[in-house]
Parts: structure tokens; sequence; C-alpha cells
């Protein structure tokens, strides 16, 4: 989701940059407010939007190797509420959310509590009040203040600026504009988005006007005097509209030669910006371009053994195989046996879980649905070795999880010097666990966290 987000933010940005440095100063209104409402739905879809295409073909094959024995940790600590900052920061985000929602409706709350005299001019739907304010629009009514109605008519500048703003629809405009500001405040391109969007708004209105032959210069004066009186509304359209300056450079600029090749490339634009920041996901080759390698696996039992048996068991091949000869190395095996309560190397890593010992017993292992070798064949199969290129390197992850007492994985942690070969190794493991419910490990037949380690290496050749 917070990626999503970010692929939002960067989507309109660029979109948004484009409009002012190409679009803004050009005298295509129409073409400009199409572009800028399709900026913003592009923005927003494309990194929803996901499109299947085929992964890349390997340079050459690969193998994976799964070690023997699957490292496994008892986690025999009581169970603590841990501080989840992900889902504090996303409580933050919907007050900030509901906040701005509230804002959001006063502002429409407020214009419609504007009371005054209801009038029907020019089939067009006026409200006449007494409060000291300059004409504004609002979905599809003017607002104006009764010194604007001169014997029942009202100045014909005004009301053909206002009657642009409700026959072109700006207000459906700045209610969607506002509605994703709500949702995603903290998208700083939106209110970019918004300032232009009013501002076409008003270049639109100002052509309506000036198509009617009036004098420019009179119009103008006329924006002048409106400036020092009235009060803005926010989600409207006022006359009295603040970027008086950009108004009368575009009331007086011609168009550009370059317009038709601006209007030509912006659409280009917006599909380049869809293909950058839509989803890809590659499909899956029912022929995996490696091998997987399950090294010295024991045939799966029904009854798992202890920890502490697997661990002794461990510590007996260590000794058969190395030949441990010196008192240090007798010394780092007595350790691994029974690590000391500060200074082993175990508290250091999982400071809140303690290894099973000669202490812990009736002590059963989890068991993945089928067996630890078919999550190994799933990991084997699932695991896509097209984006690690040509390398020729071995590469080397561990993959650390919890089963908790639901027999679901969490805390999923993969730790490697090669990131790419972390990153598929997690997303293979975690399509391996996809729907699955492992049997938890029980203590004294009471079901209890318990965690696991899953080493994994590829070699290329």
């Amino acid at each position: 989701m917070i990626l999503i987000l970010i692929k939002i933010i960067l989507c309109s940005s660029l979109l948004i940059a484009l409009y002012y440095a190409f679009l803004e100063k050009e005298k295509m209104y129409q073409f400009n407010r199409f572009f800028l409402i399709s900026a913003l739905i592009f923005s927003c879809l494309a990194p929803l939007i996901s499109i299947k295409t085929e992964s890349p073909k390997p340079t050459g094959n690969s193998r994976i190797f799964f070690e023997n024995a699957t490292q496994q940790v008892l986690d025999l600590s009581q169970k603590e509420e841990n501080f989840n900052w992900i889902n504090f920061m996303w409580i933050i985000y919907g007050l900030v959310t509901f906040i701005f929602l509230l804002k959001a409706l006063n502002s429409i709350l407020i214009i419609k509590r504007i009371k005054g005299k209801k009038i029907l001019y020019h089939n067009h739907q006026v409200i006449v009040t007494k409060d000291q304010l300059s004409p504004f629009t609002f979905w599809k009514t003017i607002y104006l203040s009764e010194n604007y109605l001169v014997d029942n008519t009202i100045d014909s500048r005004v009301f053909l600026h206002e009657k642009s703003h409700l026959e072109q629809k700006h207000s459906v405009d700045l209610l969607f504009i506002e509605f994703l500001k709500v949702i995603m405040w903290c998208n700083p391109a939106f209110y970019f988005f918004k300032k232009a969007i009013i501002t076409n708004h008003e270049f639109l209105a100002d052509e309506a006007v000036l198509k009617n032959d009036f004098n420019i210069k009179e119009y103008q004066e006329l924006i002048l005097d409106e400036i020092i009186s009235g009060q803005n509304y926010n989600l409207t359209h006022t006359f009295n509209f603040n970027n008086t300056k950009k108004r009368f450079i575009m009331m007086n600029r011609k168009k550009s030669k370059l317009t038709g090749f601006k209007k030509v490339i912006s659409i280009p634009m917006l599909i380049v910006a869809f293909g950058l920041f839509v989803q890809k996901i590659y499909a899956n080759d029912p022929k995996p371009n490696h091998e997987s390698i399950i090294q010295k696996t024991e045939p799966e039992k029904t009854q798992q053994p202890t920890a502490f048996q697997q661990i002794v068991g461990d510590t007996k091949e260590l000794l058969e195989n190395k030949m441990v000869n010196n008192t240090n190395d007798e010394k780092m095996i007595a350790d691994t046996i029974r690590p000391k309560s500060k200074s082993s190397s175990q508290e250091t890593t999982l400071p809140k879980q303690e290894i099973a010992t000669a202490d812990t017993e009736n002590i059963i292992n989890p068991v993945y649905p089928g067996g630890m070798n078919q999550l190994r064949s799933k990991v084997a199969n699932t695991f896509d070795g097209s984006k690690l290129g040509s390398s020729k390197a071995t590469l080397r992850t561990d993959i650390e999880y919890v089963i908790n007492e639901e027999g679901t994985v969490e805390h999923l942690m993969v730790t490697g010097d090669n990131e790419i070969f972390n990153n598929e190794a997690k997303a293979a493991f975690i399509k391996a666990n996809e729907g699955i419910k492992w049997q938890p490990a029980t203590k004294d037949g009471v079901a209890v966290r318990y965690t696991l380690r899953l080493p994994l290496t590829m070699t290329f050749h």
C-alpha cells in the first residue's frame, strides 16, 4: 500500500510538472482541462493496475541448494504486545484524512447556508444575498451581493463569466480534486493540480466573456475593482480571482505555432507515465530455469524430534565430521547446547527467545503440510532466477521466520549479501506459504511460537 502511494505521488508530480512546463501558457484551455483531469485519473489508476508480461529469458542454468537441517529455535518467551509503528502511522493517516473530510464538508455547508433571494435569471438560478461578497458559482447556482443586481439586471460581463463556470460544470472538477486531496492529502502534487485547474477554469470563463467583443481593458479594470471587495470561498469560482496577473497575460496572448505540436506530444506523455508506474507481473515459466537440490534430506516423520534432540544430533555430527579436539571447540559446543544467559550469540540474535535445552521437554516441532521437503520444493519452483542476470557467484541467504500459535508465518526476515537474491527468496517463500496453515509447535500439548531458519544457496553453471 505504501509503495502504491509513493508511485501515485511520483506519477502525479511528473505529470503536473509536464503541464506547467509545456501546456499552461498555451491558449488551448479546453484541451488543458482534459489533460489535467486525465492526468489525475492516470496517476491514481496506473499504480493499481497490473499487467502480465513474459519473464526475460535466463542466460544460464542455476541450482538451488537447501542445507540438510532446517535450524529451529523455540520461542518460550511470554507473549508480549509489540508496538506496531506501521499500524500507528495508518491510524494517524486516517485521523488526518477524517479532519480533511470534515473541512471539505464544512466548506460545502458554509456555501449552502448563505441566505438570500432566489431568482431565475436567463434560465439560471441566482441567489442574491445582502452579504458583501463577490460573485461566485457553486454547482448549479450563482451567488452575488444585491449591489450587483441593478434594476433587476446583472452586469453582462459578470454574468457571462459565471455562466461559463456553470455550463462547463467546473464545480465537478473542483469536487473531484478535493476528494482526491482528502484521500491522499500527503500528495503535494494534488495541491498544484487544484491550483492549475482553477486557473484554467478562469481562463475559460474569461475567454467566454471576450468572445462577445467586450473591451479587454475595461474588463480588466472590472476585475481589478473586484479585488478589493468581497470574500472568497473554498470549492468555488469567485469573480474576484487572486491570480490576476496570469489572467491578464493570457487575455492578450495569441495562439502559439507550437500549440498543435504540444497537443500531439501531451497524449504520449500520459501513456509513458502509465507505462512507467503500472505494476508489471512476470508470468511464471512452467519450466524453472534452475534445478533444486535438497542435500542429505532425511525422510519426513510424523512425530518430529524435539528441539533438544535436534541440537544434540547436530552437535554429535559436528564432533564426528569435524573432529573437534580442542577445548575451545568443546566450549563452543557446550554453549550451543546450553547457551549462557547474557553472553550467548543466540541471546544477542534473539533477545526475547531461548533455545530448547535439556530442561525443555515434550516439544513437538511445527509441521508444514506435506513436510519440509514439500516446502523446499515449492520455494524452488516459485523462485524467479531470471532477475539475477548472468551472475556466476554463489549466492546464499537465510530465511528466518516464526510459526505462531495459530500456525501462521510471521516476522519473516531474509539475510544475505545479495539484495536481489534476498528479495526473490523472500517472494518465493511467501508464495509457498500462501493459504497455508502450519501445524503449530506444541510444548506439553499447548501451542507455542516457534522460530525456524531455512538456509538457501544458489550456484550458476
